[in-house]
């Protein structure tokens, strides 16, 4: 599978969770708070990863002080420039 490709993955299975979510949401109502805790994680991860890789690469030059621990694909993901 060609690199392109499988960049796509983690999107198509976001959306199909999402969509599938969001259809049976009236009928369990613990879904939405699921959502909740899952974002929270999800930045409490990203939070924790960026502060770790910043101390660690702080002699490093290069690219925007912010952008240095944070992965590529979440850069990406919200929208900045990964180089």
């Amino acid at each position: 599978m060609r690199k392109k490709y499988r960049s796509w993955i983690p999107g198509i299975v976001f959306w199909v969770l999402f969509l599938v979510s969001t259809g049976l949401a009236r009928r369990y109502r613990w879904l939405d708070p699921i959502w909740n805790v899952a974002w929270i994680a999800f930045l409490i991860v990203i939070a924790t990863w960026s502060v770790v890789e910043t101390f660690r690469k702080r002699g490093k030059a290069g690219g925007y002080v912010g952008y240095r621990g944070i992965p590529r694909w979440v850069v990406r993901l919200f929208g900045g420039e990964a180089n």
